[in-house]
């Protein structure tokens, strides 16, 4: 690298290629939780080339070159069992269509408020929760046949993923 190189102003993608090549590291257990989080918040507030390249001096490879991020081998997740339209195990269902997590909820906050009122007056009133509830039918109805409201959400469950494999080793440590 020349020394030009290193003055240059760096973009959100290299903070983010740093990111991943960060989290590989923390997956092969060359760096530890607490180092991946201080050199993950070094890598978001670096401006420049060089100081990006600091945070990895004493990795094996150094800083990754464009389209060089490596995932660990040897922490692979396991594959998930997946159902049709690709759903897996675990809550896919409410991650994929958000649309039927909105419709349970506001049924449910808008149930019950019409049943408190009718507790409280000591009549039934006019179920009124229908209107919210088959609004939001219909968009989750229309989420379901088009599989989510974009194609492309690998990244959100990549993300999911080192998240849950960050966490699980939390747990595990304490």
């Amino acid at each position: 690298m020349t020394d030009d190189h290193g003055k240059l102003r760096i973009s959100n993608a290299d903070r983010d290629k740093a990111i991943e090549q960060l989290q590989a590291a923390l997956d092969e257990g060359r760096i530890d939780l607490v180092e991946f989080d201080e050199r993950a918040k070094t890598a978001y507030e670096a401006k420049t080339n060089a100081e990006l390249d600091l945070i990895f001096d004493d990795l094996p490879g150094g800083r990754p070159k464009e389209a060089e991020v490596v995932p660990a081998a040897s922490a692979a997740a396991p594959e998930q069992h997946r159902g049709p339209h690709g759903l897996g195990h675990g809550g896919g269902w409410i991650h994929r269509f958000p649309a039927l997590k909105g419709l349970v909820t506001v049924g449910v906050i808008c149930t019950g408020v019409w049943f408190a009122s009718w507790i409280g007056s000591g009549e039934p009133s006019y179920f009124w929760p229908i209107w919210p509830i088959l609004g939001l039918s219909i968009a989750t109805v229309l989420q379901l046949v088009n599989g989510g409201w974009d194609g492309d959400d690998d990244e959100d469950e990549d993300r999911r993923d080192r998240r849950d494999r960050r966490e699980r080793r939390r747990r595990d440590r304490y």
